[in-house]
């Protein structure tokens, strides 16, 4: 929960910019479960999602999106700079293909993630747009 709290202190994006930003997760997400070798910009690229996620939980959280969704994204974010760490201190190809295969894991889930919480923004515009009649 204190992970949740800390979401106000982000720079958020407008109601309107989420569903790019899903978007935008969700291609990254996709692309990375699709590596399969090790390379040294795989950390970068991993970091940035986490970024990518850390904006997207601040974003969720500032639009009134339901507490769940914006907790979900910051563990993503989270999950992703220990899965960065993983790659940068895998020394053998057993540890990259642990790291490789955890990756996999959590890419997964972000790009299933995703379009849900695009869909809770639009819900969450409806009912704005709702009150405002």
């Amino acid at each position: 929960m204190l992970t949740c709290l800390a979401l106000v202190a982000f720079n958020a994006a407008s109601l309107g910019d989420i569903p790019k930003m899903t978007s935008d997760i969700e291609t990254e997400a996709r692309a990375l479960a699709a590596v399969s070798t090790f390379s040294p910009d795989l950390s970068t690229r991993i970091e940035g999602l986490s970024t990518e996620a850390e904006a997207l939980a601040a974003s969720l959280h500032r639009a009134g999106v339901g507490q769940d969704m914006p907790c979900i994204f910051q563990g993503i974010a989270n999950d992703a700079r220990e899965r960065a760490a993983e790659f940068s201190n895998a020394d053998t190809q057993q540890e990259q293909d642990a790291a490789l295969m955890n990756l996999r894991v959590l890419m997964d889930d972000v790009a299933m993630l995703a379009p849900l919480a695009a869909a809770a923004a639009a819900d969450r515009a409806d009912e704005r747009h709702i009150a405002e009649r």
